[in-house]
């Protein structure tokens, strides 16, 4: 029989609780009851002689327990352990059995039975919370797996808001007209839109799989709720990262894995507390639970356990007949985690915006001395008393001692400028990289706050009314400030309506800057397969949209070849000839001459020169340059040298090379007629085949004042002495280079006298 249930305890030992069986031998007993009685009779022989009354009695009683035992014919019970009714319900069928097979003859078996009543011991409380959170331990895989997937989503939500923020897009769509609350708010709702796909796709893996605990009729709208509003909560808290991080995918790392640690070791932590029996524990936890409430991840995770929890504890005490269940959305389980997110949402979504106006960092402003009359160019000086005396009431950009000084640096940025620009003028603000240009810039487009000073355009203060400067000014940043993903057409149609221009009107404004502009070839394609230069020509493109009266251009030609840069310039040149007015910075010296009316040469913040470039040429050049050329073979340079020197004092050579003298003249009155007539007549007496005369270029004026420009850390700097002990003499390449000096000397005569004027 043993060997019977074994074989086939995989295929039905499950089902079968018990059966009954009977006429086996008992194998425990194997002597005859004659047989007993004889190994008895022996044991009460051999201890005869200490035997009394108890030794006669248990011997009798062994005796007949071994006869009792020896029965050949009984009844087995079997029955499965895992049943629990099973021992008891084949017993009393044995027992049933037993006593209507031994009734007298002529009685009725029906009228005979034994009533068998089986109360097994309840479960004590600690017992069924202890299997009630063993259940619960394997939904808590469930919940860690939900909150792995809902912390890699809203991570991914601010890789774009720091891609505008860091290439200017963002700003430049706030110049354009876009109010910052709107623009949060039409990033909350399209990243909502993005959130409810993988919220339903979640929500839909729960209905598949019929996780009770999660999609039963009382708990599905629970479920809903928690992972709505953990969209709702978790989306703003992720916007204050955009203003900190420069790199979005170090952005995404980062608050990927500040989601998971959060959502996971929270859920996990307060979860393993319930399990240990102690008070002070148990203190700990409540506490650990509330005060992790303002976190999303939490909220969500902990909801989660505790539907799963609620659900196995109703579930265990269903079976007794008990109703434990408890309403999911009440406040003791996922009631207070929705409050919290919700209320976690509008906050956070308040303090992005206020981070957005720089609530929390208002900028202290600063008034400096005034400058001293010995401190500042003369130009320079009278622009600014024309700025103090109100004699530029009428320019459409006014600037007051504008300061922008950056925290942790001694020198500001940029140090008390006054200018005004009038309407039809291009002004060109030239300086190396950190004079202070692009932080003008910054400051007059509201970019970053102002120091000190103030600034109007077209009569709005820079510092009360930004958002009418904004309305009155396009811009080009220095870099393309473009989504490389919409087309060039597109980019202005998007910009266009940003500026107000009428629905209607939109596509011939946006053709208009096409046709403006040259990029009739590539105004369907996206703005990502650009060139470098049809990058700039956009930029240029989408300033001009609107038909603002004052337009700043960071460095507009920047990577454009030649000929699309003329193009540019006429552009340019249009728009200035249409009465309104352009701020232009550049490292371009010949841009500036063929493009401002004015210009400023800024050294450290400072505005070092101010006026026309012909201005700027006369009273900062150097003289003129003058390159002559002798014939002969060889040529006779001594007599030219001795010429130069006698008829123009103050005379410099500059260069020396085979056949050609470039001397540097100083500017006197009437210099540039007595150049022409002196060289005109000793001519052929001093064999010069040719001479050139040019004026010193703008180029020269400002490499002289760039001279001054330093840094913030010039002061540590230190001097490298450079080893030319193993360096030959230069009078042993004298010969060497004598040839290949000669040979570029026609390359570099051509380049030096383009634009001058030359006499044979």
């Amino acid at each position: 029989m043993t060997d019977f249930l074994i074989k086939t305890f995989g295929s039905s030992g499950k089902t079968r609780y018990g059966g009954i069986s009977v006429g086996a031998v008992n194998s425990q007993v194997l002597l005859t009851e004659a047989a007993i009685e004889a190994s008895f009779m022996d044991l009460k022989n051999l201890f005869s002689s200490f035997q009394d009354n108890l030794t006669d009695q248990i011997f009798q009683n062994a005796e007949t327990l071994l006869k009792k035992l020896g029965t050949r014919d009984n009844v087995k019970v079997w029955f499965y352990n895992q049943a629990w009714h099973g021992m008891v319900s084949f017993l009393s069928v044995a027992n049933n059995a037993i006593l209507r097979g031994n009734l007298p003859a002529g009685q009725d078996p029906r009228q005979y039975g034994i009533s068998v009543s089986n109360h097994p011991l309840n479960l004590t409380k600690e017992q069924l919370t202890s299997i009630a959170m063993a259940t619960t331990s394997t939904d808590l895989v469930v919940s860690i797996c939900v909150i792995f997937a809902m912390s890699f989503i809203p991570a991914s939500f601010v890789l774009f808001l720091i891609q505008e923020r860091v290439n200017k897009a963002k700003h430049l769509q706030f110049v354009s007209g876009v109010n910052p609350t709107v623009y949060w708010l039409a990033n909350f709702a399209w990243d909502m839109c993005n959130y409810i796909i993988p919220c339903l796709i979640v929500i839909v893996i729960f209905l598949c799989f019929q996780q009770k605990a999660y999609v039963s009729p009382p708990n599905l709208p629970a479920l809903i709720l928690l992972l709505i509003l953990y969209g709702w909560s978790i989306t703003p808290m992720m916007y204050p990262a955009s203003f900190i991080f420069s790199v979005p995918s170090t952005a995404y790392v980062v608050l990927t894995c500040i989601n998971l640690f959060i959502g996971i070791n929270g859920s996990i932590a307060t979860f393993v507390m319930e399990l240990i029996n102690d008070d002070n524990i148990t203190h700990i936890n409540n506490i650990v639970k509330q005060v992790l409430l303002i976190f999303p991840h939490f909220c969500l995770g902990r909801g989660l356990i505790d539907m799963a929890k609620n659900q196995a504890t109703a579930t265990l005490y269903s079976s007794f007949g008990q109703d434990r269940f408890i309403d999911p959305l009440s406040w003791d389980m996922v009631g207070k985690n929705l409050c919290a997110m919700s209320i976690q949402g509008a906050v956070m979504f308040a303090i992005t915006i206020l981070i957005q106006y720089k609530f929390f960092c208002k900028p202290r402003l600063i008034s400096g001395k005034p400058l001293s009359a010995e401190e500042e160019d003369v130009d320079v000086a009278r622009e600014r008393e024309r700025i103090y005396e109100g004699k530029a009431q009428n320019d459409l950009l006014r600037i007051y001692d504008l300061t922008k000084v950056y925290s942790r640096k001694s020198t500001p940025a940029v140090d008390r400028l006054c200018v005004g620009v009038p309407a039809a003028e291009c002004f060109g603000l030239l300086g190396i990289n950190g004079a202070g240009k692009t932080t003008t810039f910054k400051m007059l487009t509201g970019d970053i706050p102002v120091s000190g000073g103030e600034a109007f355009l077209n009569g709005y203060s820079i510092r009360t009314e930004m958002r009418d400067v904004h309305q009155n000014l396009g811009y080009c940043p220095q870099f393309d400030a473009i989504n490389e993903l919409l087309t060039g057409r597109e980019h202005l149609e998007f910009y266009a309506r940003l500026r107000g221009v009428p629905e209607k009107e939109i596509t011939m404004v946006a053709e208009w800057g096409i046709q403006k502009l040259g990029l009739v070839k590539y105004s369907n394609k996206s703005a990502g397969t650009y060139s470098g230069g049809n990058k700039r020509k956009l930029s240029t493109a989408m300033a001009l949209i609107g038909c603002p009266p004052v337009i700043f251009l960071d460095e507009p030609t920047t990577g454009m070849d030649p000929k699309a840069r003329r193009f540019l310039w006429d552009c340019i040149l249009s728009v200035i000839k249409e009465g309104r007015s352009v701020i232009l910075t550049s490292h371009s010296m010949e841009e500036c001459e063929a493009l401002c009316t004015r210009m400023a040469i800024m050294v450290n913040g400072r505005f070092k020169c101010l006026g026309s470039i012909q201005h700027l040429k006369s009273r900062f050049g150097d003289g003129y340059t003058v390159i002559v050329r002798v014939g002969g073979s060889p040529p006779a340079l001594k007599p030219v040298e001795d010429f130069v020197q006698q008829s123009f004092p103050g005379s410099i050579l500059k260069e020396k090379h085979h056949n050609t003298l470039q001397y540097q003249l100083p500017y006197i009155q009437g210099a540039l007629a007595n150049i022409f007539s002196q060289f005109t007549s000793h001519q052929q007496r001093l064999g010069v085949e040719d001479y050139a005369v040019s004026q010193t270029t703008l180029d020269q004026v400002f490499v002289n004042f760039a001279r001054h420009q330093h840094g913030e850390e010039d002061s540590k700097a230190y001097y490298n002495a450079v080893d030319t002990s193993d360096e030959l003499p230069l009078q042993s390449l004298k010969t060497s280079q004598e040839a290949e000096k000669n040979s570029e000397l026609w390359g570099t005569e051509a380049i030096s006298q383009l634009g001058t004027s030359r006499m044979r």
